[in-house]
């Protein structure tokens, strides 16, 4: 049997609008509104499930229409939902996001309370998946008691992907970095985690170094359409960029689905450079649909993707060569 992804952290109802026109703050804006299922981890999932990754998903949800609609939807994308913890009487996970005509967010709200349940009491039952997982992915979201019991319990013998979420959870997850294997934070939960400022190449740089020595193996730092910049602990060191797209749709779930080609890279044991292309590559599908997840995802339509926006990339050190990752 394959082994699975296993993602621990948020999964949210979602509601999104878009401004028809220039988004007028303190004021009643006219536009569209949407409803789906969202939160970071849960949109990892999906997406890994999409790809064609075994994958679970554990999290807490109330006992609720928004609970319900979340272990629905997850259910019917493929994510394996039995280890869903409901707590009677909680609010499950909701967030709220506003978005300007051109698809970029302007502010968002989020009561994730529930998740705050997910405590390592909770997690142990299901120490034996967890242990025989082939990666866990997890978000800044969680208790910080959390994060730690999971990296230092399964850390050694499982790969954790981490995502910081935001500057504020960053703070929280600063101090249990050690033993991460994949760490994927933007510009600004970088400068937080590394205690940096990051205005320019040389910066990135400074900055990853800063998060590889408190012991993450490897880090991908976003820097939006610029691309994203990669280091590790055996020194190597990328910078990739893709030509920016004519129109975004919806940029909120490009890191999500970015995530999901890490992981998948892993699974498929891709090298260095061809994991980064496929990662980005998910990011730029994600980005050219008007849902979060992109309901076409594939790894085929990643590499088409990939080809098609590719650009000349600087050599790796150590060098490596360029390939298409092979099925």
């Amino acid at each position: 049997m394959q082994q699975e992804i296993v993602g621990i952290g948020a999964a949210n109802v979602d509601i999104m609008g878009e401004s028809a026109g220039k988004l007028v703050m303190e004021d009643s804006n006219p536009g569209t509104l949407s409803v789906s299922v969202g939160g970071v981890t849960r949109n990892v999932c999906e997406n890994t499930a999409r790809l064609g990754l075994p994958t679970r998903l554990i999290t807490t949800v109330g006992d609720d229409m928004y609970g319900e609609r979340i272990r629905a939807h997850c259910r019917g994308c493929g994510i394996a939902v039995d280890s869903l913890i409901t707590l009677p009487g909680r609010t499950s996970s909701s967030y709220v996001s506003i978005h300007r005509s051109d698809g970029e967010m302007a502010v968002a709200l989020s009561d994730m309370r529930i998740l705050q349940e997910l405590t390592p009491a909770r997690l142990e039952p299901l120490r034996d998946k967890l242990s025989a997982a082939a990666a866990i992915v997890v978000d800044g979201c969680l208790p910080q008691e959390t994060l730690r019991y999971i990296i230092r319990t399964f850390g050694a013998q499982v790969p954790i992907f981490a995502d910081p979420v935001s500057t504020a959870y960053a703070r929280r997850m600063r101090p249990v970095l050690r033993g991460i294997d994949t760490l994927k934070p933007n510009r600004l939960e970088a400068e937080t985690l590394s205690g940096r400022s990051i205005r320019g190449e040389a910066d990135y740089f400074r900055a990853a170094e800063a998060i590889l020595a408190q012991g993450v193996r490897r880090v991908i730092i976003s820097a939006g359409a610029r691309g994203c910049y990669y280091a590790d602990t055996a020194g190597q060191r990328l910078w990739s960029r893709t030509r920016p797209l004519q129109k975004v749709e919806n940029a909120t779930g490009a890191g999500d689905s970015f995530m999901a080609g890490l992981l998948y890279s892993a699974q498929k044991k891709f090298w260095l450079g061809d994991t980064i292309d496929f990662a980005m590559g998910a990011a730029l599908v994600a980005l050219q649909a008007r849902t979060t997840i992109n309901p076409e995802l594939s790894p085929e339509l990643i590499l088409r993707t990939v080809r098609e926006q590719k650009r000349p990339r600087p050599s790796l050190r150590p060098p490596f060569a360029v390939n298409t990752p092979a099925e």
